[in-house]
């Protein structure tokens, strides 16, 4: 009860929703949705797009570890959705890869959607942020397997970034 008070009572809307997140990871289980309901809606407050996909990694990271599938899809989809009115570019490419990151280190098949979603948002030659959220994720994909990177660059559109990749990975 002290930990949720507290967390509750962090000034800035981005702590608030980590601080809440943390107190749903070590709640007993009946009280976890709730805390992660009122986590997405604090998330909300952020004072723009990227605050609030971005934030939201800490929530859909407990919900994924804590078996909450429900809440992490609806509200997954609802950060996917917010993802294109990210402004700039390179905070979209950050705030994507902040997310894929959480999803994946619960579950791989879990950032399947936001991976989609980068495909479809984040040119990898538009900004060093994107071309690094690709590096992340091949990396990723490579420590886990090592044909994941290969996967990964397939993916990408062709040009600097994915030549690049290409060359470091040994694909060429």
């Amino acid at each position: 009860a002290r930990a949720l008070h507290a967390a509750r009572g962090c000034p800035d809307a981005w702590y608030r929703v980590q601080a809440l997140a943390s107190v749903a990871e070590h709640a007993e289980q009946h009280l976890v949705l709730s805390i992660l309901e009122e986590a997405a809606r604090e998330a909300q407050s952020c004072h723009d797009a990227y605050g609030t996909v971005a934030v939201m990694a800490w929530p859909l990271g407990v919900a994924l570890r804590q078996g909450q599938f429900n809440f992490a899809g609806r509200e997954l989809k609802k950060c996917l959705a917010l993802a294109s009115r990210v402004e700039p570019r390179a905070s979209q490419a950050y705030a994507l890869e902040i997310l894929w990151t959480a999803c994946f280190a619960a579950d791989p098949g879990h950032a399947e959607p936001v991976w989609n979603r980068i495909l479809e948002l984040c040119h990898p030659d538009h900004s060093w942020r994107a071309a690094r959220l690709y590096l992340h994720i091949a990396e990723v994909r490579h420590n886990r397997d090592p044909g994941g990177a290969a996967a990964v660059i397939r993916a990408m559109r062709p040009g600097k970034t994915r030549s690049w990749l290409e060359r470091r990975f040994g694909l060429v």
